[in-house]
Parts: C-alpha cells; structure tokens; sequence
C-alpha cells in the first residue's frame, strides 16, 4: 500500500452495493416463493442459486480485503496493525449478537411451523369444511327439487303454452334464469332476470354427458367475483320417442353472498393449510435458509463496516507518518488535511504548524542561498569580463578561483584544475611553476600584501612582464593562511611606452643629426672640388681619401637619420583590397639576380584578398626580405623561403606569411628583443628594421614572431586580417598550393 490517507475508494462502494442489492433481492424473492407451492417449485433452485451465488461473492469480496490486511501486516505497512486489532474487535462485537439472534430466530422459526401443523387445528379446518359442504348440499337439494317441481308443471304443456308459464314458474322457484332447450341447443322457452332480449346462458359441456346418463343435473359454480350459484338441470317428457321430443329445463339460482363467501374462505384456507403441511419441511429449510442469508448479509455489513471505520480511524495516523517520511525526505511544505477535532485532529494541526515552521526556515535557508548564488554569480560574471586575472589560493597552497583572464594570460587552462596544488600546477606548466613560485615566495616575505611587476618566461625567449597585486585571504578564525593574487599583463603597455620613449629619441636624434649632415657634406665636397687638384700627388691621395671618407659616412649618417625618421613617424594608412601574393612576386623579382641569395616561393594559389595599405606592406615585406639576405651576406648557397597559406575559418579567418632564411639565426640572447628598436646583432645595422617591421604589423591588426629554426636560420612569421568580402565568402575547400623559386 502506499502511503496516502486509506479511504474506500467509488469502485469498492459500488462493488459493495452491487453485492448487498444481490443479497437482499435473493432475501426477497426467498420469501416470495416460500409464500405460494407453485412459486416454490417453480422457483426455489433458482432462488437457492441466486442467494448462494450473492453469498459467496459478499465472502470473496470479504476475503479479498482480510488478505490485502495481512499483507500489510506481512510488509509492516504504517496503521496494519492497529486497523487488524480494531477489525478483530469490531467484528467479535457485531458477530456475537447476530449469532445470538439467527439462532433464536431458527428456534422460534421451527416452533412455528410445528405449531401450524397441529392436528387440532387440522380437525378444526375440515369440520369447518364439511360445515360449509353441508350448506351448500342443502342448496344443492332445494335447487334440483324446484327445478324438477318445474319441470313436472312444463311436462303436459305445449312450447307455446311453455313460453307463458316459463316467468311465473321461474319466480315461484326463484330461479335467476330458466330455459327450456330442445335438442341442438335450440331455445324453446327462456325467462331471466336481466334485461329482454339477451341470450340464456347455455347448458356446459357436464350438464350434457351426466344428464343422458342420470337424467340430471345438479352443481355449484362461480357466478363472477366472489358470489357463487346453482346449475340444476332435467329432462322434460322422459321417454319421448325419437323425432325430438325429449327436451332439458335448465335452472340457475343464486347462493346467499355470506355462504359463498364462507365456502369459499373455509375452502381457501383448508387448501393452503394442506400445502403449508406438504411444504413444513421445505418451509423449514427455506427460512432457515433465508435466516442465513440475512446472517451473511449482517456479518458482511459489520465486518465490512470494521473494515472503513478501521481505515478511517487509522488514515490519520498513516498520513502522519506518511508526512513524517515525506519532511525527512525534504517535502517540507507537507501539510496534512484535518479531518476530525478529536486528538488525532489536534496531532495532525501540530504537524503542520511544525511543518509550516520549516518550510518558513527551509524557504529562508533557499532565499539565503539564492543570494549567496546570486553574489557568487555576480562575483563570477565581474571575475570572467575582467581583462586582469584573478586567482585564489588557499593556505595549504590549493588553487580555489581562477578566471578565464588568468588563463589566457598565463597560457593555462587555470579553471580546469582548480582544486589542485600549485606545486601540482607547476609541475605540468614550469612557466607556471617560476610565476606561482615567485609570487608564494613573495607572499611568505609580505603577508600584509605586496605589489611589484614580474617577468615570465626564458631570457631567449619572448618574455611577458605581469604588474602583480597580492592581499592575504583571511579565514573565519581571522587568520591569513591564503591570498588573491590579481595580475595583468602589462607587456604591450611597457612596449608601447618603450616605442614612445624611442620614437622620441629617434626624432630627436632625427632632427639633431640631420642639421649638420648637410654642410659636412657640402664643405666635403668643396674642400675636394677646390684643392684636390693643386695639390701634390701624396697629399692629393690623402685628401681624396679624406674627403670621401667624409662624404660616405654622411650618407651612411643620412640613412641612419631616414630609419630615425620613419620610426617616429605618425601612422598615416590607407588600407584596400589587394593580392597579398602578387606583392611577393614583384618584390622577389626586385631581388632576383647573381648577388643575391635565392629566393624559394611557396604561394597559396587561392589565398584569400587582405585589408592592407600597400605602401607600408610593400615596406613590411621589403625589411623582412632585407633582414634575411644580411643575414645571409658572405655565405655561399644562402636561400631566403616565402610562404603564404590561410588559417582559421569565417570571422576568425587570417592570412600567414612566413619568411625564414638557412643562415645562423638570431643570437638567442637577442631572440626575446629581436622587435625592440635598436636591437641588432649586425655591425652595421640600426636596430629598427623588425621594429619597423612589428609597427607596420600593429597597425594593421596582425601579429608578428621570430624563432630559430632547429636546422639552423632564423624564420619570422607575420599574420594579418582576411578581408571582409572574402571573409564572407567560405572556400568549399582548401585551395591548392603552388611553389616557385626565384
């Protein structure tokens, strides 16, 4: 059984009906038939099946209901015990006066019927009987003796003479009807008290075989109703010969209504005391039987009232522990109906007043924890649109928040492994391991909080610089053993001051230099012009070395302050369409010839249209391609390699160029520099072409790097924007790649 308030459900109510109608209509057709021989015999197995068959469905449906009981019993089901014990007492209470009265009522019932069938009484019913038997002879014997008087006055008389002596005849008898019938019931006279004109009633089918034989005819019959009269019939003219003279009188005379009604009820009630004595045992049999169905009938009504008062009285404890299992199992808003205002009643109120008191604290204890989430969600929202990264860390040294901003930054998917140790941390990412070592290091020296910059990453390598933040986490017991650890990643905005400071001092230097370079020059050139020819031949030759020594090193100063200039210049880009691949062919072509290294093309045939000013790209490609072949002077089969391919897909599309070199590569303490101005590893260079190259890069959104090649050579990898029209427009596949060599 579940754990719902037990009630007895429609189907059992009309279950219930159905079989007590059954019964009770088996009770009554019982009595019904026990009351008439013909009905009893006609009916009584059928009666008898009918109450069996009601019977046993009232004990099946009885049965049924125990046996659901003691399963309950069997599964220890809340109230099974309590609602057996009432259903034991309920029924010792109902069953024991109902015995007692079946069994009384049987005595009683067959102390009767002997009663009835007493010899007294029977004597007395056929003395009765005779009683009535001897009146009505006596009418029997006055009938036939008037109408045979009748008859002897009619004999000498013609038919005519017949029909007016027939009346008065009549009346002197006091006969209600006389007829006078010649053979085939032919009317010869008639005389009757009803009205003229209506027809004699004619002699029976017994008047006619008895009356041949006895020569008359004498009975009582039913007149209609309750009354009763006399037939009497004799012949006229005995004896007559053949041709038809023989002729009947018939005469009917009425019965007093108090002797009809008196023989008739003597005859009744012999005739039913004779079959209530044929039928005693029977009878006896068929009350007893009627008895029992009653019995059952009573029993079923006690024991199946035990049953609903015993779920009813035990429903209100089943719920309560119904609801006692639904709150332990966290329905606190269980509330239970209050069916009565007994102390069952009052229990059940005191339930759902403490239930009440729960569901108000369970629903504070939900808002409270709604807000926590809420703050938390705000917290964690605020923590993921940070650009600076955050990260939490316990005193045991275990990661508990870390933002998408601090993974980004540090290169590490930092929320995956929150819960971890940073010694566990560091050992799968060592650049984690130098940063979480420095900034635990750090924490230990300045609990109070600390904020410095921190570089990562190798000396050779592209190193980043992290402005860090640091405050303690206390505790609930007021203690520090954790810290927040917030950092940014500041490289860009050093850089970008880098290239200010140095755009200064290149425009500086610029203007500086470049004031002076014009009149060296010129008063070179003079000197040259106007004493170089009257000299002597040994002061001749040093003057000419003297001054084009001077003149060289001018332009070489000019170049020099052109580098200064185009660094410190003011972007000023005018970005179009155009072929990306068409620009690397016209440039490899300015570089083709037998002082030259060779030049390896490898061009992506479809590659797609960039966004790009082609002045300051024209520039971009030409340092790269100047930076290489430096590079490789002096050295014999030096080849400089240019790719181009697509990455990425849709909005995130971009377009590679690679431009790498087999010479010796770029000096690994330089290599985390290479883009800072005035970083060269040449003799004669600036240390502002890949400066320029990364400027140039910037401001057209892409991004640059630079690393050695593990057989050697240098390679530098640019990345720009696709444009938006080919952006829009998705390749079905990748385009095929062409190679040439220059």
């Amino acid at each position: 059984m579940d754990d719902e308030p037990v009630r007895l459900r429609p189907p059992g109510w009309v279950l219930a009906a159905v079989l007590a109608a059954i019964g009770l209509a088996g009770l009554v057709l019982l009595t019904q038939t026990v009351q008439n021989s013909d009905r009893f015999g006609r009916w009584h197995d059928t009666v008898l099946l009918v109450n069996t068959a009601g019977a046993l469905l009232l004990f099946g449906l009885l049965l049924f209901n125990l046996l659901r009981l003691l399963r309950d019993r069997r599964e220890n089901v809340p109230g099974s015990v309590l609602k057996l014990r009432l259903l034991g007492a309920f029924a010792a209470v109902a069953a024991a006066p109902v015995l007692v009265v079946f069994l009384l009522s049987v005595q009683f019932l067959h102390r009767g019927i002997e009663t009835w069938a007493d010899d007294r009484i029977a004597l007395g019913l056929e003395r009765s009987l005779e009683l009535s038997r001897g009146a009505l002879d006596a009418e029997l014997r006055a009938a036939l003796e008037h109408t045979q008087q009748v008859a002897r006055e009619l004999a000498g008389l013609a038919p005519g003479e017949m029909v007016e002596a027939l009346p008065r005849l009549r009346r002197e008898a006091g006969a209600s009807e006389m007829s006078v019938f010649a053979r085939n019931y032919r009317i010869v006279a008639t005389s009757s008290d009803a009205r003229p004109g209506v027809m004699p009633e004619l002699p029976g089918e017994d008047v006619l075989l008895q009356l041949p034989r006895d020569g008359r005819y004498v009975a009582v019959e039913p007149a209609g109703g309750d009354r009763l009269r006399v037939r009497a019939a004799v012949l006229l003219r005995p004896g007559g010969d053949a041709a038809g003279d023989v002729m009947t009188l018939q005469a009917l005379f009425p019965v007093s209504e108090q002797l009809g009604a008196l023989a008739e009820s003597v005859q009744k009630i012999y005739s039913r005391y004779g079959e209530l004595v044929f039928l005693r045992d029977p009878l006896e049999s068929s009350f007893t039987l009627a008895l029992s169905v009653a019995l059952l009938l009573a029993l079923f009504a006690a024991f199946y009232g035990a049953f609903v008062f015993s779920r009813r009285l035990v429903a209100p404890v089943r719920a309560l522990v119904a609801g006692t299992r639904a709150v332990a199992a966290g329905r606190l808003d269980m509330r239970l109906p209050v069916t009565s205002r007994d102390d069952i009643g009052a229990l059940v109120e005191s339930f759902n007043e403490m239930t009440a008191q729960l569901d108000a604290a369970g629903e504070q204890a939900r808002r409270s924890a709604a807000e926590i989430e809420r703050s938390r969600s705000q917290l964690a929202t605020v923590l993921a649109r940070l650009a600076s990264g955050v990260v939490a860390v316990d005193g045991s040294g275990r990661l508990q928040i870390a933002n998408e901003a601090a993974g980004a930054i540090l290169g590490a998917g930092l929320s995956q492994q929150v819960g971890e140790t940073l010694e566990e941390i560091g050992a799968k990412h060592p650049l984690l391991d130098q940063f979480f070592g420095g900034c635990l290091q750090r924490s230990r020296e300045s609990p109070a909080g600390w904020r410095e910059q921190m570089a990562i990453g190798a000396e050779n390598a592209a190193r980043r610089v992290l402005m860090c933040s640091a405050a303690p986490l206390p505790d609930e017991q007021g203690a520090s053993p954790g810290f927040v650890l917030v950092f940014e990643d500041i490289t860009a905005t050093l850089q970008a001051q880098r290239e200010a400071a140095w755009g200064e001092v290149a425009r500086r230097l610029a203007h500086e230099i470049k004031n002076p370079l014009t009149p060296i020059q010129l008063s070179a050139e003079r000197i040259r012009r106007r004493y170089l020819a009257g000299q002597p031949e040994a002061d001749t030759e040093l003057l000419d070395r003297a001054t084009h020594t001077i003149v060289q090193q001018v332009e070489a100063m000019r170049d020099m302050v052109n580098a200064f200039s185009e660094y410190a210049r003011a972007p000023e880009v005018s970005f179009a369409a155009m072929d990306l691949n068409g620009l690397v062919r016209e440039l490899a072509d300015l570089y083709h010839g037998p002082q030259q290294p060779e030049l390896v093309l490898d061009l992506d045939a479809g590659l797609a249209s960039i966004e790009a000013d082609a002045v300051r790209l024209r520039q971009l490609l030409h340092n790269l391609i100047r930076n290489a072949a430096e590079a490789l002077e002096g050295q014999a089969g030096g080849r400089i390699f240019i790719s181009t391919r697509r990455l990425g897909e849709a909005a995130a599309a971009m377009v590679e160029i690679v431009v790498r070199d087999n010479g010796p590569g770029i000096d690994a303490s330089l290599l985390g520099r290479v883009f800072d101005p005035y970083v060269t590893g040449k003799t004669r260079g600036t240390g502002l072409g890949l400066a320029i190259v990364r400027r140039l890069v910037e401001e057209h959104g892409g991004t640059v790097s630079a690393w050695n090649q593990t057989g050697g050579g240098a390679s530098i990898r640019v990345t720009l924007p696709v444009s938006q029209r080919d952006r829009d427009a998705q390749p079905d596949s990748r385009p095929r790649r062409a190679g040439e060599r220059r």
